[in-house]
């Protein structure tokens, strides 16, 4: 197995718990707590853990090769998309400052977002040694 997928299947490793934990947290605080702020996060952690664990699975059993550089671009691009899903949760928070359940889906969502804004920033920083590492091999 390569540098490269040892990386991947880590990442993915990773993220599998989070979203099995994001579930269920995810359903005991949206049907104990419907409706309330605590029940807005659960629902966010319910509909999040479910894709995270989707996108793991699919790190974990894609067999196509990629370069390093490619996988950092692709993963670079999803540091922007998990800092603009925070925006979106503090919009919604904003917007709906007086609805509980509401506001607690734009604190689930910003949970969410920031948890996978640290798992792609500390991938990026992997891949960017192992970038550096093959390049030096390389030369």
């Amino acid at each position: 197995m390569s540098e490269v997928d040892k990386l991947k299947k880590g990442v993915g490793k990773r993220l599998i718990p989070w979203g099995i934990l994001s579930i269920i947290v995810g359903l005991i605080m949206y049907f104990g707590l419907p409706n309330t702020i605590l029940g807005g996060i659960g629902l966010q952690a319910l509909i999040w853990g479910s894709i995270d664990v989707i996108i793991a699975l699919s790190i974990i059993y894609k067999q196509k090769e990629q370069s390093v550089t490619k996988i950092a671009k692709t993963v670079s691009g999803s540091i922007k998309v998990d800092i603009l899903v925070q925006i979106i949760g503090l919009v919604i928070i904003v917007i709906f400052f007086q609805n509980p359940f509401y506001m607690g889906n734009g604190i689930g969502i910003i949970i969410q977002g920031f948890f996978l804004l640290l798992l792609d920033s500390s991938y990026l920083k992997s891949l960017r040694i192992l970038e550096t590492k093959i390049g030096t091999q390389d030369t």
